[in-house]
């Protein structure tokens, strides 16, 4: 028999998708936890969207959106061409079971902007301040997405756009919206002044936001805030991103950039000359440069100030480690984070952990599933107690030093507040109630008290609380010192500045306090006297200290400090004792207030106080700064449209408030509305590309999905059909999939045949937490084989394919696979006999993969995969290959078997390949049983290249070492793996390959030798495209 073409051997890879189950064989799981009861409100210019219990926060939204509009319409001088949902939810947990986006929201993830429809997505995670802030920054998104291609990704995808890069999109974002603070200085002033600032279009990471904000801000000092505009304007109406920016500055790109950094390095070298080096005057525990991680934060001292947990990435996720502080020495890892259901976050945005008094146990808190759980970790014994106490967020947690009870910060019902947990009893009670954000609680040392740090105000006494106050006009932009009693019944403001103070402690005595304070512009650590009032700086970091930690005696001070790009850990003795130190304001402060002083006195001209409102670049300079910095996902490649739609999209007040001024209450309905019309490229193993249309269309909050795929050619008999749907509202997803495929596929025996494939799968799909869940699928499959060139009859076959598979992915992702974490699935397929044609098989499979980070880009990827086939016509499996193979080598499997039998309907849509197996051709082996081992090092190959001639540029070009082995059989009695020595049914091969990614596509190059043992053969070459398995 003819060994088959390259068009042939596409009919397999196409079965792979139609015949087989239709959902995803790994992948982590996004869990609607809970179903919601949504309602939506309107404004003036947005629609807001929320569930049952947060009416309040959609109020606060919707007020705040028309403010950040009316500023941005001026910013960009442009009008919304169409009206902007915005999606809100009371929690960070629940807003992770959004289906707006199929990305899972990590912790990190401050708010997303999507392209489809222009919806904003937001959790409210306890801070108004931070809700403000992320709302305004992705509304800046937005404004532009709509200005620049009409809020629509179908603009993007057909090329009518040009690509903006990240650094201008998220410091866009950052200028419009939060305007230069001084965590935003403090981030530049560290990357200036440690040489850690590249070249303008080489900001990415946290740089991207900071740093492409500092950008914008040295625009506007030079050439004016207008300048902004213009850029924005030129970037409208050009097809060239840095074209348009010399258009409106003059310079290009590069001189830009030179220009910049020229103008950093005269606002931040004298910085160094007035501040000290966090190791200057405290002993460092943690090196991220050494470590080559990011971050060493939240230091916990145990009461002896011998041990300390602390929060790190140094293994590549958060962890909870815990260390010999005396030696300087990681004991072990108490917590692996981010791959156990337990442990999916560990709240590094707000972390908050402590000893017990006999420094036995330690407490912190974690997402755990649905919710958030407390967590007591009894070090001596290794146990651990996990409680969830029907919190929408729990952070900070702080053991008392007298009694069996944990204060900490929990996040319910639209407000954030300190709690105490009980531990023999088990009961929750609150200590304040009330809709301000509290944060960082920290005991006195005899327990009767709470210090802690909050947006109140004035409102110490809870008595005169009004019992309702609209957020969005409350001043909740400053954070001051408080002291609560333990019963909550009386509070205590410590401070009244207009400076942000953070993470309080106690002295030993109770009549001190340590603090945070950026007075100054930096953030340094203060000493505070109860019983005269007076404060005063113990540090003059040129960055900052965060996250203070004390022992039992108060002898020792552990806190986090950012410096050379990123936080360690320092210690400091006696803090209490230590001297005064002098602070100088930094340039940024020095300038703010000069600024301040040039608005005052202004304003004190009246017949000039118009001219110097719509001086915004001032007024934007004196609010009160915020420090709030996470970083958020976004979709970075933005681009333009060219025409304005026009079409009305205010609504008067009388349409979405009633007479009292509450806003108007509507019922969510499902409609419809299409996501994206596109055309498509595919490339499949040895057939080519192909090329489809597909349409998209959802829902605004994402339950609902419609996909319809089709190239319809001719007539139905030769086209593509398909049509999705797919519920995802509630915990196990739904979908009905109907398809209609065809092949023809030319046989140097029968001529032309034509292949079609048509039939409906219903699949659900329960995930049981974000690693584990489990598919069903049910496929009515129907297959015609016709021979258009010979006269023979045609061939028919109906059947039925329930299938089951059990999927757990922990895996975290390189740049061309997985890096570290397992990957393992367990499947059932079956075929009964449906009809006289149908095969009779059961097919039991199962895929382990084990991936190990032994060092930064260095990681070992194990395989084990094997599968068996039962009944009267069992499966056949094809072993060797890789997939999307350019140049395939084919052999006859062993004994002559030849290989796919394409004018066979059995042997095309129910056999499969394995791959896999380099030093092996297709169908090197076949049987309806199979095993498969595969060992790879993966390690970069070549980081930078750039050539002279021709001028080309490459990075990022990652090596793998490898060796596969595998075998496939009938029967186990046949079976011979040895004889003489030497393999033989079982194929082997080692080798050397390549990957490197080109035109947005992963390309791969291996060179492998078949090995026996004894014998290495001729090489073969593997030219082929996909991610790593």
């Amino acid at each position: 028999m003819r060994k088959p073409t390259s068009k042939n051997l596409l009919i397999l890879v196409f079965i792979a998708v139609t015949a087989f189950p239709l959902y995803a064989q790994f992948g982590k799981n996004k869990v609607q936890y809970h179903s919601f009861d949504w309602h939506y409100i309107q404004s003036e210019h947005f629609d807001i969207y929320f569930y049952r219990g947060s009416y309040d926060l959609a109020v606060f939204v919707a007020d705040e959106a028309e403010e950040a509009y009316q500023k941005l319409k001026n910013d960009f001088e442009f009008e919304i061409t169409e009206r902007i949902s915005i999606i809100l939810y009371r929690s960070h947990n629940d807003w992770q079971q959004t289906n707006v986006v199929d990305t899972y929201l990590s912790e990190g993830i401050g708010g997303v902007t999507e392209l489809y429809k222009n919806r904003v997505v937001l959790p409210f995670e306890g801070s108004y301040k931070q809700l403000r802030h992320v709302l305004h920054h992705e509304l800046v998104h937005a404004v532009m997405n709509d200005m620049l291609y009409g809020g629509s990704i179908q603009s993007l995808i057909s090329g009518q756009v040009v690509p903006v890069p990240l650094w201008f999109a998220e410091g866009l974002a950052e200028f419009f919206s939060l305007g230069w603070d001084k965590k935003a200085d403090m981030i530049v002033r560290d990357a200036t002044i440690n040489n850690l600032l590249p070249p303008i279009q080489y900001l990415d990471y946290y740089l991207a936001y900071q740093g492409g904000m500092s950008v914008f801000r040295y625009i506007e000092r030079k050439y004016g805030r207008k300048k902004v505009t213009e850029i924005l304007h030129k970037i409208k109406g050009s097809f060239r991103f840095e074209g348009a920016i010399k258009a409106a500055l003059g310079i290009d790109l590069k001189e830009l950039s030179e220009d910049w950094q020229k103008q950093l390095r005269k606002d931040y070298w004298p910085e160094i000359i007035k501040r000290q080096e966090p190791k200057e005057i405290a002993r460092p525990l943690t090196d991220h440069k050494k470590e080559e991680n990011y971050l060493n934060i939240a230091p916990a001292l145990s009461p002896k100030g011998d041990k300390m947990i602390f929060l790190s990435n140094m293994d590549g996720k958060i962890s909870i480690y815990l260390m010999d502080v005396l030696e300087q020495r990681i004991e072990r890892t108490l917590i692996e984070g981010e791959t156990d259901v337990d442990f999916e976050e560990l709240h590094w945005l707000s972390p908050g952990m402590s000893w017990s008094p006999d420094g036995e146990k330690v407490t912190f808190s974690a997402k755990a599933g649905d919710q958030d759980a407390l967590y007591i970790y009894d070090i001596v014994e290794d146990e651990i107690q996990k409680y969830k106490l029907n919190m929408d967020g729990i952070f900070s947690t702080a053991w008392s030093p007298t009694r069996d009870e944990i204060a900490f910060i929990g996040n319910k019902n639209e407000s954030s507040d300190i709690y105490i947990f009980d531990i023999k009893t088990k009961e929750v009670r609150a200590v304040t109630q009330d809709m301000f954000t509290d944060g960082y609680p920290e005991w006195s040392p005899d327990g009767e008290r709470l210090v802690f740090v909050s947006e109140r105000g004035q409102y110490a006494d809870t008595v005169k609380i009004p019992r309702k106050i609209r957020m969005s006009q409350f001043d909740y932009e400053n954070v001051d010192v408080y002291i609560v009693d333990r019963e909550g019944r009386h509070i205590t403001r410590v401070t009244d500045t207009e400076s942000q103070e953070s993470e309080p402690v106690f002295s030993k005595d109770g009549n001190k306090l340590l603090y945070v304070c950026d007075e100054s512009g930096a953030y340094n650590i203060y000493v505070h006297d109860l019983s005269t009032g007076k404060r005063y700086p113990i540090t003059n970091i040129v960055t900052g200290a965060f996250q203070l930690s004390v022992d039992e005696d108060r002898q020792t001070l552990a806190f986090a400090t950012f410096y050379e790009g990123g936080f360690d850990i320092y210690t400091l003795k006696n803090p209490f004792e230590m001297d005064s130190v002098r602070l100088e304001d930094t340039q940024y402060v020095a300038q703010l207030k000069k600024e301040k002083e040039t608005v005052k006195s202004e304003e004190e001209k009246p017949e000039e106080a118009a001219s110097v409102v719509e001086q915004d670049s001032l007024i934007e300079e004196v609010r009160l700064p915020r420090t709030t910095d996470y970083s958020r996902y976004v979709f970075a490649d933005l681009g333009r449209k060219t025409e304005k739609k026009e079409e009305k999209v205010e609504l008067k007040p009388d349409e979405y408030k009633y007479n009292d001024g509450n806003y108007k209450v509507h019922n969510y309905k499902v409609r419809f509305s299409p996501d994206i019309i596109y055309g498509a490229a595919q490339y499949n193993t040895l057939w080519g590309f192909q090329g489809y249309t597909q349409l998209a269309f959802s829902d605004v909050l994402g339950d609902h999905k419609i996909f319809i795929g089709t190239n319809l050619v001719f007539d139905l008999r030769n086209s593509y059909l398909s049509l999705q749907y797919w519920y995802l509202a509630n915990r196990i997803n739904f979908s009905f999939f109907a398809y209609h495929y065809a092949n023809t596929v030319l046989s140097a025996y029968y001529g032309l045949m034509r292949f079609r494939n048509y039939g409906v799968s219903l699949i659900a799909s329960r995930p049981f937490d974000k690693f584990t869940r489990v598919d069903f699928a049910l496929n009515w499959l129907n297959v015609q084989q016709e021979f258009l060139q010979v006269i023979l009859p045609s061939d028919n076959l109906s059947s039925i394919l329930p299938s089951l598979q059990l999927v757990r992915d922990t895996a975290e992702w390189g740049f061309t696979g997985p890096m570290n974490g397992f990957r393992g699935l367990v499947s059932l397929l079956v075929s009964p006999k449906y009809s006289e044609q149908s095969p009779q098989f059961t097919t039991f499979q199962i895929d382990l993969r084990k991936y190990i980070k032994i060092v930064d880009d260095y990681s070992i990827a194990f395989r084990f995969a094997g599968g068996a086939s039962f009944g009267s016509e069992p499966q056949k499996f094809y072993l060797g290959g890789v997939p999307y193979w350019f140049n395939p080598e084919y052999g006859d499997g062993q004994g002559g078997q030849g290989g796919l039998r394409y004018d066979s309907i059995k042997d095309v849509y129910f056999s499969e390949f394995i791959t896999p197996l380099r030093g092996a051709r297709y169908y090197e082996r076949i049987g309806n049983n199979f095993s498969l081992i595969n060992l790879e090092l993966r390690f970069p190959l070549i980081r930078f290249l750039q050539l002279g001639l021709p001028p080309i540029t490459l990075g990022n070009i990652r090596g793998v070492l490898f060796t596969d082995i595998g075998s496939a059989w009938t029967s186990f009695r046949n079976i011979q793996p040895f004889k003489d020595g030497k393999l033989k049914d079982v194929v082997a091969g080692y080798g050397v390959g390549m990957r490197i990614y080109l035109f947005g596509l992963l390309f791969k190059y291996d060179i492998a030798w078949p090995y026996d043992l004894q014998n290495t053969y001729d090489s073969i070459h593997y030219f082929s495209m996909g991610i790593d398995f």
